[in-house]
């Protein structure tokens, strides 16, 4: 059977494993300069839901405000879910119900907990528009006592909180797709319309990688551990690629030498 720290894994969840992103210091602007770099790169990373982003693309003035300490990193996360890089692929193109699903887990790193949350969250939304349902939610209690003014938000629901129940764990799995993916290659429809509006869970649907299915036939073996013909299989394997490339090699060099 695979432990949630296992199924967390396939889809990305060990980034929620490391150490959070904080900065060390009241304002960025004392704090040091890698430290920094390391909480705006982990910023779009989270906000922009692993998506690539290109210099053009990138807010450059936020990245100068956050450096000089004329913003916290809260303020930055503010700008970022602002901006028209986000509004353009996570709200423009997307359904009402999914912008919701994302607004929370990129800004308070979980799924939303049922459809009144999702319901009251488009009200704000439809009444007083993205921008407004943005402020709701890094402006609440729970932003704050989760990331604080200079923390990087993170996808929380991978981890055992308080209180939490398996359905935030499973909801979490339904949104994500894989570690290499970004949440634009997930699509622009819900992600949990029928969970929610059910109340219930739905299973994991794990994604297709070979690493999953090496886990899955690793745990049928004995205490975790492959056979012994198992590893010798795989060290003849290992000894045959190292001595391809080394031919590989020695070819493409005679090659350039006769030249």
């Amino acid at each position: 059977m695979l432990s949630s720290t296992s199924v967390a894994t396939q889809f990305g969840g060990e980034r929620a494993t490391k150490q959070p992103v904080k900065l060390r210091s009241g304002f960025s602007g004392s704090a040091e300069a890698a430290d920094v770099d390391t909480a705006i790169q982990e910023a779009y990373k989270h906000v922009y839901g692993n998506a690539h982003v290109m210099d053009c693309e990138r807010s450059i003035s936020l990245e100068a405000e956050l450096r000089d300490g004329r913003i916290s990193v809260q303020e930055f996360i503010r700008g970022l879910a602002k901006s028209d890089f986000y509004r353009k692929n996570f709200y423009d193109s997307c359904s009402p119900q999914r912008t919701i699903e994302l607004d929370f887990k990129h800004l308070l790193g979980r799924p939303p907990h049922d459809q009144s949350e999702v319901s009251e969250s488009i009200q704000i939304q439809a009444a007083a528009g993205h921008d407004a349902l943005v402020d709701s939610l890094i402006d609440s209690e729970e932003y704050s006592q989760a990331f604080g003014e200079h923390g990087v938000p993170f996808v929380r629901s991978w981890q055992n909180q308080p209180g939490s129940a398996q359905s935030a764990f499973n909801r979490t799995a339904a949104v994500s797709l894989g570690y290499a993916y970004s949440d634009k290659a997930i699509g622009t429809g819900s992600r949990l319309g029928n969970q929610l509006a059910t109340g219930r869970a739905s299973r994991i649907a794990f994604p297709a990688s070979a690493k999953l299915q090496l886990m899955r036939i690793s745990n049928s073996w004995r205490g975790n551990q492959p056979p012994r013909w198992a590893t010798r299989v795989a060290t003849v394997f290992v000894i045959a690629g190292v001595i391809e490339v080394t031919r590989l090699v020695v070819t493409v060099a005679y090659s350039a030498m006769s030249n």
